[in-house]
């Protein structure tokens, strides 16, 4: 683990020398500050809640504590064991250990924007629930916890990498999913979950956090680190299993057929096609827009969202849409942008394009979310919350598709997507553009469902239209960039060659 350990350092040293602008480099180190700082200010809320929102808050601490273990096993599978520091395309010439591959997924997990928000979740309860108690011990348990859970769902996802690269491993993979996603349908359509929460052992986490030092406390603690340790050796182990399998994947698709497509009535819908299908052939693109499509939908259902809470959640699907693809749209092109700058047409019509393709995937995931949600959404909504749900659609997804442009287009990078651990963009750069799609958005989503709240239907709309126009004037300015030679000349050098 020591030789790990120095190549790990020397990996994470080369990706901080790559990232060259200040900027970044000084958001990369304001962030753990940041997050530091919002920690201390949920904690201190521990003092200030009334009586019956300390005790609703109690109430959901298991499933708060629930709710971290699914992230963290989900992040992980998405990204095909954890996301790389360095892309291993680009590191083989050298003998990176297996070992080294899994502690850069470990590492790089709180980059994910959910990730530290589950964190800042899970801090708060831990504060509830020791008000009274010794904290010290309480956040000892729950930060054994989070680091358990993350290593063990970093292991459960190169288990599953591993499975996959057989044919008949993926069918077992693809049948254990479907039967898991069925079980969870129905335990939320019988309205068995309170049950199934019941038997959770999240439940012994939070019973010993709040008890304090004692036997419970100190079992529970104990159980915690001693899976940690042996999860970072089993992981360690099985991640060395998965890199030494041979995928017969590549194999029998370099084989396969292919129908050619019929041709498109006009230039830009050729190029729109050939985006959608991009998006689709990449595998973990793919596998991010499924569970982008099911998991907002099936936490919707489960939790019967209220038509109130509907108008807040556009914002952060809409952001997460983005997110996929949409911060490096142009990386879609991969080596064959220069091919599509060298074809007779307006190059103009390639960042519309992807422009289309963009709104269509953030309208996709909104709706989808939106249309899941209100099926179990008690009651009816009023004219207010209707229009609230709409302009918040509208609001958002419009500031998540102009600022995913204008970052496509002023900050382009490198992304072969030719592998399930492949990302649009390095790992600093997507924490960063987390950020920047989901505070905004957020924002105003709180801001339409506080307009929806005063019982006036043409309030959130007073919101949206003007964020509507300075999004379009915002895309109109990226799209004036794009055509700009020298900057589209840019554009196509860094993502066809790095």
């Amino acid at each position: 683990m020591t030789g790990a350990l120095g190549q790990l350092r020397a990996l994470a040293w080369l990706r901080w020398q790559m990232v060259r602008s200040p900027g970044a480099r000084f958001g990369l180190c304001l962030a753990p500050i940041v997050l530091i700082w919002l920690v201390e200010l949920v904690v201190g809320t521990a003092t200030a809640l009334t009586q019956p929102a300390f005790v609703a808050a109690l109430q959901l601490a298991p499933a708060a504590f629930l709710g971290f273990g699914v992230l963290a096993v989900i992040a992980p599978l998405t990204a095909g064991g954890g996301n790389e520091i360095v892309p291993s395309s680009q590191l083989v010439a050298f003998p990176v250990r297996p070992r080294t591959y899994f502690l850069g997924g470990l590492l790089l997990a709180p980059l994910n924007l959910v990730w530290a928000f589950q964190l800042l979740a899970l801090a708060a309860e831990t504060a509830y629930l020791t008000v009274q108690g010794n904290r010290l011990a309480g956040a000892f348990t729950s930060s054994a916890y989070v680091v358990c859970l993350t290593v063990l769902g970093q292991t459960l996802a190169w288990l599953v990498v591993g499975l996959r690269q057989s044919r008949r491993g993926r069918r077992a993979v693809g049948i254990l999913s479907a039967l898991l996603l069925a079980t969870a349908v129905v335990v939320i359509r019988t309205g068995q979950g309170n049950r199934a929460l019941a038997a959770s052992p999240t439940r012994s986490v939070v019973r010993a956090i709040a008890a304090g030092p004692g036997p419970r406390w100190l079992v529970t603690t104990a159980v915690l680190v001693v899976a940690a340790v042996a999860g970072l050796g089993l992981g360690a182990g099985i991640c060395g299993w998965a890199l030494s399998r041979p995928a017969d994947a590549a194999v029998a698709g370099s084989t396969a057929l292919v129908r050619r497509r019929p041709g498109r009535r006009s230039a830009v819908a050729e190029l729109v096609a050939v985006d959608r299908a991009s998006v689709w052939r990449a595998p973990a693109l793919r596998r991010g827009g499924l569970v982008l499509a099911i998991l907002p939908g099936l936490a919707a259902i489960g939790a019967a969202v209220p038509w109130q809470s509907l108008v807040i959640l556009p914002g952060l699907v809409a952001a997460g849409a983005g997110l996929l693809f949409g911060v490096n749209a142009f990386c879609l092109d991969g080596s064959g942008a220069i091919w599509l700058a060298s074809l007779p047409h307006d190059p103009r019509l390639v960042a519309r394009a992807k422009l289309q393709v963009l709104v269509e995937t953030v309208a996709a995931a909104v709706a989808v979310v939106l249309v899941i949600g209100s099926i179990r959404s008690p009651g009816l909504p009023t004219a207010a919350q209707v229009s609230g749900i709409a302009s918040s659609a509208l609001g958002c997804g419009a500031v998540v598709v102009a600022t995913c442009l204008s970052m496509s287009v002023r900050r382009p990078h490198r992304a072969d997507l030719a592998g399930p651990r492949d990302a649009v963009a390095p790992p600093g750069a997507l924490a960063l553009a987390s950020m920047r799609l989901a505070l905004p958005a957020g924002f105003v989503g709180l801001l339409a469902e506080g307009l929806s709240r005063t019982g006036s239907w043409w309030a959130p709309p007073l919101l949206a239209i003007p964020v509507i126009l300075l999004s379009v004037l915002w895309l109109r300015r990226s799209l004036a960039a794009y055509a700009e030679p020298l900057r589209r000349s840019l554009i196509v050098q860094t993502v066809a060659a790095g």
